[in-house]
Formats: C-alpha cells, sequence, structure tokens
C-alpha cells in the first residue's frame, strides 16, 4: 500500500524547533506516514493567507491526503479545533476559517476534536498544533473515522469570500495574493472568465486592466512577451496573474492584496455573475 501522505502547513517559520516536533508526533502516531512541509512561511497569525495556500496547493494531492494546517492566533481559546472530511481528502486545524476551501464543499463532515484520548499529553495551552493537530493527523492515517474525535459541527467558521462581479461588460475581481516572484494572483478563475464570457473566448480578445491601467489581452506563456513587459496570464493555479517578464511587478506597481482587477472581452457582453 502506498504511504499516507500528511500536508503540513504553518506561520512558524523555521528559525525554531516547531515545524520540527509537530513533525516529530506525527512519526511517532504513524511512523509510516510521508509528511510533506507545504509552507510555514505564512504571516503570522494571517488566516486568509493560509486559507489560499491550502486552496492553491490540495487539489494537487492524491485522495485520502491529509492536511494539517496551523495558522492559530486564537490558540488556547474557547475556538474549537476540527478535522473534516471534503473532496476525498482531510483537513486538520482550528476553527477560525483556515480550514475555507474544505468548508466550501456542499457534502463536507465536519466533527470537532474534544476526545483527549487522541491528543498528545498534556495538552499545552499554547501549542495545540503539536498537542492536538498532529497526533490526530498521525491517527487518520491509521484509519481512526473523525467521529471518534468528538461529535459532528453543523457551524464552523468560515472566512468572508470576494467573489468575482460583472458590472456592464466587466468581470471585476481583486488581487487575493502576491507570489514570492512579485506576480498578483487574482480571484478571477479560469471557471469564473468563462462563465462570463465563454468557453471559446479567444486570448486576444481580452482586455485585463489592474488598478485601471490596461495590461493587455492574455499570454499564453511568460515567454510570449520581451523581459520588462507586464502580462496577464491564467497561472498554475487556475487564476488569472499579473506579472512582469523577468521582474516584479507588485514592486514595480506598488500593487497589495485587495487591488481591484478587471477583464473584458471585445464584442461580448458579460454573462451574469456566478
Amino acid at each position: 500500500m502506498p504511504r499516507p501522505i500528511v500536508t503540513f502547513l504553518s506561520d512558524f517559520g523555521t528559525q525554531d524547533w516547531f515545524v520540527g516536533v509537530v513533525h516529530g508526533v506525527i512519526q511517532t502516531v504513524a511512523p509510516e506516514a510521508h509528511v510533506v512541509d507545504l509552507n510555514h512561511t505564512i504571516p503570522p497569525g494571517h488566516i486568509a493567507r493560509g486559507a489560499f495556500v491550502l486552496e492553491a496547493a490540495a487539489h494537487d494531492f492524491p485522495p485520502e491526503t491529509i492536511h494539517l494546517a496551523v495558522v492559530d492566533p486564537g490558540v488556547g481559546t474557547r475556538r474549537r479545533a476540527l478535522a473534516v472530511r471534503a473532496r476525498h481528502q482531510f483537513f486538520v486545524g482550528p476553527d477560525n476559517g483556515l480550514l475555507e476551501w474544505a468548508l466550501s464543499d456542499p457534502d463536507a463532515v465536519v466533527h470537532e476534536l474534544v476526545e483527549e484520548r487522541w491528543f498528545r499529553r498534556p495538552v499545552s495551552r499554547t501549542f495545540h498544533g503539536r498537542d492536538i493537530f498532529a497526533p490526530v493527523a498521525g491517527h487518520i492515517t491509521r484509519g481512526v473515522p473523525l467521529e471518534a474525535f468528538g461529535p459532528a459541527v453543523t457551524d464552523p467558521v468560515r472566512l468572508p469570500q470576494a467573489h468575482p462581479i460583472v458590472d456592464g461588460d466587466r468581470l471585476n475581481g481583486r488581487v487575493v495574493f502576491i507570489d514570492r516572484f512579485g506576480n498578483a494572483l487574482t480571484n478571477l478563475t479560469s471557471e469564473a472568465i468563462a462563465a462570463a464570457f465563454g468557453a471559446d473566448a479567444a486570448d486576444e480578445a481580452f482586455d485585463v486592466r489592474l488598478l485601471d491601467r490596461r495590461v493587455g489581452a492574455l499570454a499564453r506563456s511568460y515567454g510570449d512577451a520581451p523581459v520588462g513587459t507586464i502580462v496577464a496570464i491564467i497561472g498554475s493555479s487556475g487564476r488569472l496573474e499579473i506579472a512582469q517578464v523577468g521582474g516584479d511587478i507588485a514592486e514595480r506597481m506598488g500593487i497589495g492584496e485587495g487591488d481591484p482587477v478587471s477583464v473584458r472581452v471585445a464584442g461580448r457582453p458579460a454573462a451574469n455573475s456566478r
């Protein structure tokens, strides 16, 4: 049988021992598990950033993967701890919106983590990633059903979502993430664009604007334009990205999360918003 996969995302950084000891707890419970460090550079307490990275990455893992996510500014408070089965995978983390992509599945099954027999003892008030979430993730790899960890939850905390909006002939969205190359990823997904303008719209007919500055048509690759050119492209995450070929568009234009972006297709009215 293939080794079970546990991904691990956090805001712990790498300069301390926190990531390492979480690995140690998982391997103690499930020595056969393969732990994949997804990202540990989420800004401290930035739940929305962690939720975005988890959403962007999770679908590239096989069914039955367990995603351990810990961005938990409410650790030690009365916020709940959750395990979720959704999208043919498992998700473990705090009930603060971090698991939004899993919770957005209409068929998501959600349980609160309250059965202490599955925890590492004693449970610290400040390190639930080690003492609650890590051992639960390990036990899930060994086939422990979610209902064994605690009662079902019907009202998990959800993150507010900014969906693309049709305004006249344009589909309006916003920048949701700046990657390490300075590329601006938006909430305009290929599915949203196809729903607004049709799946057969030609790339060269697109008019893309960022901060009310015209970027141009959709490029097929970064290499389609000379170095220094600003391009719009559907990136590997399935989202519209604005990039500078060979450079940092966020620094060049002063772009940040929340900045407006829009798309229009010449000669086509936009359909109703999704």
